[in-house]
């Protein structure tokens, strides 16, 4: 077995030799079961030294590796993405895949808050854990200070094991941003906007837990073990439910059940199969960390159900007239948390009735699921899944996420189809431990 930063040694000798300094080129990877997929980081795009033009840069298409957990050794794969190489590679060597261990959980993240004491003027520190099931340790530092009555002027510093996530999930960022506007952040290690710059992160922390155990004569605990999430097609659907149906079961998963007026729905601009979702399931009220149903009697900027130009205007954003043009086809159910959640209702590229996360500073969108019914559904596995997580060790927890990746595949063959897609980064995280 080797580790990550002898795999990324094999991968610069590969990719750089002996070649002069500025020649150069950066290593990227990805971690997955049976080792580490690397590339060199692409150019930046040349310009020509006549006219100026920006033009591609003159090495298109490299090939990429793969380093061996096992053995150390380095094959070479045609570019393809890099999802494709993993599973092709895990393909090859299905045997490994079977023996590569049981399904485990990451090592979740450590927030530290310092704060100043208001009745001995001292500092302080607090210390929370994130593990799953459980909110993520930024979340649970600032429900402590709250509990304990420390004013968050008084917050001076908060250090994370890794970096807060800007993702769905509860943005714990856009949590200690807000919460704590004086405190200094700071972080061991990374955890970006990309999967791999992720991945990075948490392979350096694990790699962290067990060097600390092993300075203290202690058992290391479980390397993380990650269940490739399903593709489109790998899961046997599961069957359909009606609306009806749905509704009793919202309710006895969520409790507060939004359910929406007929004349309402109707006076929107929402495909007809989401309008009879929202009647007669209706949605949940508030699933802590993931969803926020907007409400009759406190609707938000621009009016119960409002398209996104007419929301988004509304409010502070200011985005280009041509992408408020696009958002127009969306209709608003709810929020996040940061993002908007809305329903496509237009059919230019065959996904009327979905449901994304739209950033409103932005207007960038992440697909959530097929549908509204499809959402519920997702929810309530998501939210039966994080009840049977808080006390288990790594091996029962990475077993429960892997169940409930199968389960969120089956209700919406998407749900995985992109690393970016919101059930792909919230699963991902819970992969990491951190909620």
């Amino acid at each position: 077995m080797i580790t990550q930063e002898q795999a990324l040694a094999t991968a610069d000798r590969w990719l750089n030799g002996g070649a002069p300094a500025e020649q150069q080129r950066e290593v990227r990877h990805r971690e997955f079961a049976l080792g580490w997929v690397v590339w060199a980081a692409p150019p930046p795009p040349e310009r020509d030294p006549v006219t100026g033009e920006r033009r591609p840069p003159a090495e298109i298409g490299a090939a990429c590796g793969v380093v061996d957990r096992e053995t150390g050794e380095l094959s070479v794969w045609s570019s393809v993405p890099v999802e494709e190489v993993a599973r092709a590679y895990e393909a090859r060597h299905a045997e490994r895949v079977r023996r590569s261990g049981p399904p485990a959980t990451g090592p979740g993240n450590t927030a530290v808050a310092t704060y100043v004491d208001p009745a001995t003027g001292g500092e302080v520190s607090l210390f929370r854990l994130s593990a799953p099931g459980l909110p993520p340790a930024e979340y649970q530092v600032a429900a402590e200070l709250r509990r304990l009555g420390v004013p968050a002027g008084n917050v001076v510093a908060v250090h994370t094991d890794l970096r807060p996530a800007s993702l769905p999930g509860g943005y714990p960022a856009a949590l200690l941003e807000q919460a704590f506007p004086n405190a200094e952040l700071s972080c061991g290690f990374p955890y970006g906007i990309f999967a791999d710059e992720r991945a990075e992160g948490v392979a350096k922390l694990a790699d962290h837990a067990e060097r600390t155990a092993a300075l203290a004569g202690q058992q290391p605990p479980p390397r993380p073990c990650r269940v490739p999430a399903p593709r489109p097609g790998e899961v046997e659907p599961a069957p359909a439910v009606r609306d009806v149906a749905l509704g009793r079961r919202v309710a006895e998963a969520f409790g507060a059940v939004v359910r929406y007026d007929a004349d309402d729905v109707a006076a929107s601009a929402l495909p007809e199969a989401a309008r009879s979702t929202l009647v007669w399931a209706g949605l949940p009220a508030e699933v802590p960390l993931f969803f926020v149903a907007d409400r009759p009697k406190a609707p938000p900027a621009g009016g119960l159900f409002a398209d996104l130009r007419t929301h988004l205007s509304s409010g502070d954003a200011e985005l280009d007239p041509q992408l408020l043009d696009v958002l127009a086809g969306w209709s608003r159910i709810g929020s996040d948390g940061l993002c908007v959640v809305a329903v496509q209702c237009n059919d230019h590229d065959g996904r009327a009735g979905s449901v994304w996360a739209v950033h409103p500073r932005t207007g960038s969108g992440r697909y959530v699921n097929a549908s509204p019914s499809a959402f519920l559904r997702s929810l309530e596995a998501l939210v039966r899944a994080r009840t049977a997580l808080p006390g288990l060790d790594p091996y029962a927890a990475g077993a429960v996420v892997a169940s409930l990746q199968g389960e969120l595949a089956a209700i919406d063959p998407d749900a995985f189809h992109k690393e970016s897609a919101w059930w792909s980064v919230v699963v991902e995280q819970m992969w990491h431990g951190l909620f």
